[in-house]
């Protein structure tokens, strides 16, 4: 009998051990380019669970009143400061009044070319997002997957200026026909002083690597000179078939070898990609003199090492006054926090919205924010 006890503890705590060590691996993806071990991002991605495991080993210790306990407690503490951005707990917070300050009211937005190929089955989605934005009626827009027609039978940059916003910094990564352009953009109802590209890590799209996802514009907002930095960061570009390897996977539980393979391999790629981008843009960051609001489409995870770099020492308007899970994706991975506000410390911020506008695969985010004294 006592044999069989110490079987079941060694194997209790044989358990244990190894998810405080599943744990750390995936902890340890926050920190760790995916550039020097490249697995450590699919690990980060069981941050949550692994917490979960760690916190029934706890309390079962606790139960059985065994000190081994502490091992995955401790586990589980080292892990909260990335636990914490994956929630906010706002709740109720109130409207800060900042009467001397210029509240600036900022928007991001990732459009997806504006519906252009009505992948959402509406033809008003144009409309409908031209929409939102005369409701926020924000001071400065960062849109990502921005698309304009020159003919003017789909000028997008023709109704922002009709909507009062004349100024703007539109990075063009495609023309065709010298008519249809893509990229990212910039606009702004207050003057732009100076702007220019940013990342030179290419960025792979359907037409090839491209160079620029990442701009930046100096806007005079009364008598400070504001840096916004807009960013769009590697997609992982799923195709028709690796969608349909996860729908089967999700109806049978059967998994296509070969189809799994191509999801992994996209998935890999990303994440080095990200995490390349991240580091120009971090440096990018730490090179500033002003004020900083950045808006972007990271593509990933709030405890990613590429959200980690780019966040340290900066505000995420989420985390300030935000709630739930905040999440920004509207594809077929639901609940996905991976499009970001963040400041330098120097801000207040006064709101923070996620807005369920199901016009693009991302929901826009709003933002109210002022410069502290």
């Amino acid at each position: 009998m006592k044999y069989i006890k110490w079987l079941i503890s060694f194997a209790s705590r044989t358990a244990n051990l190894v998810f405080v060590v599943l744990l750390l691996i995936s902890l340890s993806a926050s920190y760790i380019s995916p550039d020097k071990i490249w697995f450590l991002p699919f690990a980060g991605m069981l941050l949550p669970a692994l917490v979960v495991a760690n916190i029934f080993f706890t309390l079962s210790w606790v139960l059985r009143k065994r000190h081994f306990a502490v091992v995955s407690l401790l586990a589980v503490a080292a892990c909260l400061p990335q636990l914490f951005k994956l929630t906010a707990t706002n709740i109720g917070k109130p409207s800060i009044e900042h009467k001397e300050a210029k509240v600036i009211k900022v928007m991001s937005y990732n459009v997806r070319d504006f519906d252009l190929y009505n992948w959402s089955e509406n033809v008003n989605s144009k409309d409908k997002i031209f929409q939102t934005i005369q409701e926020l009626n924000p001071d400065v827009i960062a849109f990502q997957e921005f698309y304009n027609d020159t003919t003017r039978e789909f000028s997008t940059i023709e109704q922002l200026k009709q909507l009062g916003y004349k100024h703007y910094f539109f990075t063009k990564e495609l023309v065709l026909r010298n008519t249809d352009e893509w990229g990212i953009s910039l606009f702004s109802k207050f003057p732009i002083r100076e702007h220019g590209n940013i990342m030179k890590q290419p960025f792979k799209t359907g037409y090839g690597k491209k160079p620029f996802k990442g701009l930046y514009a100096d806007i005079a907002i009364g008598d400070t000179v504001i840096r916004f930095v807009n960013v769009h960061l590697q997609s992982i570009y799923f195709g028709t078939q690796d969608y349909e390897t996860i729908e089967e996977f999700r109806a049978t539980q059967n998994l296509d070898e070969h189809g799994a393979r191509s999801i992994v391999i996209k998935l890999k790629k990303a994440f080095e990609r990200r995490a390349r981008q991240a580091d120009e843009l971090k440096a990018f960051l730490n090179e500033q003199t002003k004020p900083i609001i950045l808006c972007g489409d990271f593509n990933d995870l709030p405890n990613s090492y590429v959200t980690n770099t780019i966040s340290k020492e900066m505000k995420d308007a989420f985390i300030d006054y935000g709630f739930g899970i905040g999440h920004t994706y509207n594809g077929k991975i639901p609940f996905l926090r991976i499009d970001y506000m963040l400041t330098t410390p120097s801000f207040e911020i006064h709101k923070f919205r996620v807005l369920s506008n199901k016009i693009s695969d991302h929901f826009p985010i709003y933002m109210e924010c002022s410069l502290g004294k």
